[in-house]
Parts: C-alpha cells; sequence; structure tokens
C-alpha cells in the first residue's frame, strides 16, 4: 500500500481548507469593499439563525407563555426585510469590489447596517441582556481589528445611543423592555430562555473569535517577519552586526553566571577588493554568500556567526576554551580555503581568510568591548604574518581593563 500517495491525497483534498484558513490570515490585506463586507458576513446568519428560532418558538404549543406572538411574527418579517437588505448590500460590494476596492465609504454603509440591526434585536431581548452583551462588547473589538477606526466607531457610537436611549425610554415607562420576552412564569420558560440566549449568542461569539483569532495570526506573523529581517543580514542570511552583538551581550552574561568560557573570532576575507575589482561586485557577493554557508556548516549548533561588517564576520564559540577555539577556527579556515567560486564569468577561483581570536577564560568578567579589541588585534597579526592563518591574542588582565 502507497501510504506517502494516501498521505497526499488527504493532503491535496485539505488544500481549499487550508486556502480559506491563509486567507483569513492575510484578512487585514483585503482591500477596502472586503473587509466592509464582514459586518455582513457576520450579520446575515445571524438574521437567518434568528428567522430559524421564530419558525421554531412560533410553533411551539406554549408560544404564548414564552414570547409575545403578534410581536414575534412581526419581528420574523423584519428579519427576513434584514437579511434581504444584506443580501443587496453583498450585491453592492461585489460589483464595487471590481471597479472601486478602495471605497472606504462602503464601510459605513455596512457598519452602521449591522449597528442599527443589532440595536434593533436589542430592543426586542432588553438593552441589558448577555446578547446584547456579547455583540455590544464583540463586534467592536473585531471591528477595531478588521476595519478602518472611523466607520467603527461610528456604529459603534450609533449602537451604544441607541442602547442608551432605548433604555432610558424603557425606565421612563415610554417603551416597553425587552418586548418580545415574556417573562418566564414557570421552569420550562426560564429554562427555554436561557437556552435560547446561549443559541442566540452562538454565532456572533464563534464568528468574533475566529475572525479575531485569524487577524492576530496575521500580525503575529508579521511581527516574526519583522523581528527576523532586523536581525537578518540580507545578503547572506546569517545574523547581522546588532544580533551578532545582542548575542555576544548575552554570551557574556550567562559565562559571567555559570562560568564555561567563551571565544571569540573575527574573521576578514583576504584580498577581497581584488575579487570586487577582478569579477565585480555581484561575484564578491557570492563570494560572501558562500563564506557564510561554508562557515554555518562548519560550526557547531550551539556556535553562532554574524556578518560583522563588509567582508568581516563574527563567530561566537559558548562553552570553548582558547585551545578548543583555535582548532574550530582553523577548520573554517581550511574548509574556506577549500572551498571553490564560480564567478559570473564562469572562472573558479579560491577565497581564503584571516582569523583573529581571544577567549575569555583567565577571566570571566571581561566585557564585550575587551573581547572583540582582542581578536581584532588577533586579526592584525594574522594579516600581517601572511593572511590565511589563525592568530590569539590574550585579553589584557582585569587591572588593565
Amino acid at each position: 500500500m502507497n501510504l506517502g500517495g494516501i498521505r497526499r491525497e488527504r493532503w491535496q483534498g485539505l488544500r481549499p481548507l487550508r486556502d480559506w484558513r491563509q486567507l483569513l490570515i492575510d484578512i487585514i490585506n483585503w482591500n477596502a469593499v472586503d473587509r466592509g463586507m464582514l459586518p455582513l458576513l457576520l450579520g446575515t446568519p445571524l438574521y437567518l439563525q434568528v428567522i430559524l428560532w421564530f419558525e421554531y418558538v412560533l410553533q411551539r404549543a406554549d408560544r404564548d407563555q414564552l414570547v409575545n406572538v403578534a410581536l414575534g411574527l412581526q419581528a420574523r418579517g423584519v428579519f427576513w426585510a434584514m437579511t434581504a437588505g444584506a443580501l443587496a448590500l453583498f450585491a453592492l460590494g461585489f460589483r464595487l469590489r471590481k471597479r472601486h476596492p478602495d471605497a472606504a465609504w462602503y464601510q459605513y454603509v455596512t457598519t452602521l447596517y449591522y449597528a442599527l440591526t443589532m440595536s434593533y434585536c436589542s430592543w426586542l431581548v432588553g438593552t441589558q441582556s448577555f446578547m446584547t452583551g456579547v455583540v455590544m462588547l464583540g463586534a467592536p473589538v473585531a471591528g477595531f481589528i478588521l476595519l478602518e477606526r472611523a466607520p467603527v466607531l461610528l456604529a459603534f457610537l450609533t449602537a451604544l445611543t441607541c442602547s442608551m436611549a432605548l433604555s432610558l425610554a424603557s425606565a421612563t415607562g415610554a417603551l416597553p423592555y425587552a418586548p418580545l420576552v415574556i417573562p418566564p412564569a414557570s421552569e420550562s420558560s426560564a429554562l427555554f430562555w436561557a437556552v435560547s440566549s446561549y443559541f442566540l449568542s452562538l454565532i456572533p461569539i464563534v464568528v468574533l473569535v475566529v475572525l479575531a483569532d485569524r487577524a492576530l495570526s496575521s500580525w503575529r506573523q508579521r511581527e516574526a517577519g519583522i523581528h527576523a529581517i532586523s536581525r537578518t543580514d540580507a545578503l547572506t542570511g546569517i545574523h547581522n552586526r546588532r544580533s551578532i552583538l545582542e548575542l555576544l551581550d548575552k554570551e557574556i552574561a550567562r559565562t559571567r553566571r555559570h562560568g564555561p568560557p567563551l571565544s571569540v573570532v573575527i574573521l576578514d576575507l583576504d584580498h577581497f577588493k581584488s575579487v570586487n575589482d577582478t569579477w565585480g561586485h555581484p561575484t564578491g557577493d557570492h563570494v560572501l554568500q558562500t563564506t557564510a554557508e561554508v562557515l554555518q556548516k562548519t560550526i557547531r549548533q550551539c556556535d553562532a556567526v554574524g556578518r560583522y561588517g563588509g567582508e568581516e564576520f563574527l563567530i561566537l564559540l559558548p562553552d570553548t576554551t582558547l585551545e578548543g577555539a583555535r582548532v574550530l577556527a582553523d577548520r573554517c579556515r581550511q574548509r574556506l580555503a577549500e572551498e571553490r567560486v564560480t564567478a559570473e564569468n564562469g572562472e573558479l577561483f579560491h577565497v581564503t581568510g584571516s582569523f583573529g581570536l581571544a577567549c575569555n577564560e583567565q577571566c570571566f568578567e571581561l566585557g564585550a568591548s575587551v573581547l572583540i579589541k582582542a581578536a581584532d588585534e588577533a586579526l592584525y597579526r594574522a594579516k600581517h604574518a601572511g593572511r590565511n592563518r589563525v592568530e590569539v591574542v590574550a585579553p589584557p588582565p582585569p587591572a588593565a581593563v
């Protein structure tokens, strides 16, 4: 049996689901009109759910003990009209998204439509009911995440004003409070309204949670991407200068607490200017990329390498003595010298590097600047001693720091 083929077929079958999930993750990147349809996407299923609820309640033998039947019949027609209005706005949105995808006014229309229809719902079941609270708190939060701020704020203030006006009118006796609801007179009627509250709140809760989660997932992905870009050298894909120096500070703090030595290596490519002069800057970039690849393949998993500047690389070797670091640095030197680089014209050539090494095994209190200065001095010695070699300089003792 071909299990790999079966797995691939199942994964392919789930592709539409994955595509839709990715679409939701990218929801913030939708145009203004597409995002303007989101209130309708939330409202329309809710209208249909309420209609379904009315169909059930109005068929019950004890309906007179549960709801105001006359108002219920009227409200059912209103919700059918709300559904038709939402579908009309959907149709308008599909026309706009092709011709005017950035029509900001469309979001004002759809958010206000949602706010006014929800205000009517809150009047039917009570402005202080559980269902009203779910919509009043959840919808603005999701709206501020997914839509433009101004239309959401206007819709929220409109809904809040309507809710306050309805509450005051009920308090003064101008309007009945929750006119659809017959106050429960028995355990069964109380249970009916408890279940109905959760049933009618189900769609807003699920939709709002899913949309908010997808939007926040998109934000988290963006933040992770921006964070990675800010710490990565664009050319070589390894740590940039700021990132590798931050790691150096962390490793120094760790070695001060726990004691294992830390070694620092600075590598400078030999005669790199002649590479650019002979074969051009694209080939020079290729040399830097190749060097980064060789170093990453040679160092250990616990080590780190970053582009320190130009053709210089900084290698951090935690928990490594001076002798162990010398062996590892020389291995990097050898593998770099053995690597053949292809120029743009197809010509093959070798590059070498000079390595400067310093270690804090004699004093764990040495700071980053002291270690780097010692490694840089060692690099200077390697250059003047003939290049393509590893040199070591002991950092100055604490009294001289």
